[in-house]
């Protein structure tokens, strides 16, 4: 594991594209990478495979996250439109998901990313309302959403059958525009 946090400065966010399989095949496979996530990579052609199948979509949005040089993350998800009651509208929600190499955990990548990722989406692209789900047992990302400011909305109690046969409880966090940096 590599020593100490990373400076922010040094992390990046970018466009995923299909070369980034490579980087993303080092990490995507691992149990602890695939422990809290329902997508299954075993082999770098299901991992290219995703990647593609992610990038080809319209509603979905997929950067890399880099320190370093080194691809050790990645931060995305799918625009949708809110409810509305009677009619339409042109805002947009979006559902936030992210991994991080485990080789990485622990050093600030993914409070950085996810803070880089919300005001991107908020101030460039005119997201509303950002969703992230996350299980109540993984603290490491409750506390880096909670820093950035998301809320926590609810849970859903044994609402999800964990990879071990266990029933995972759901928390539901959001961030709005308005919302600054908190704790859970």
């Amino acid at each position: 594991m590599p020593a100490g946090p990373a400076d922010p400065r040094r992390i990046q966010l970018r466009p995923a594209r299909i070369e980034d399989a490579a980087g993303l095949h080092r990490y995507w496979p691992l149990p602890a990478s695939q422990r809290y996530i329902d997508r299954t990579v075993s082999t770098l052609e299901d991992t290219r495979s995703h990647l593609a199948q992610h990038l080809q979509q319209r509603q979905s949005l997929l950067h890399v996250i880099e320190c370093e040089g080194l691809v050790v993350g990645d931060i995305g998800g799918t625009f949708r439109s809110p409810h509305v009651l009677g009619g339409s509208t042109d805002l947009r929600d979006f559902s936030l998901g992210y991994s991080i190499d485990p080789e990485h955990w622990g050093r600030g990548i993914a409070t950085a990313a996810i803070g880089r990722f919300t005001a991107m989406l908020h101030e460039e692209l005119g997201v509303r309302r950002i969703v992230a789900m996350v299980f109540s047992e993984n603290t490491a990302s409750l506390r880096a959403l909670g820093r950035n400011g998301y809320r926590l909305e609810g849970t859903e109690r044994a609402a999800v059958i964990g990879r071990d046969g266990r029933w995972l409880d759901d928390c539901t966090l959001a961030h709005l525009p308005e919302d600054g940096p908190g704790t859970i």
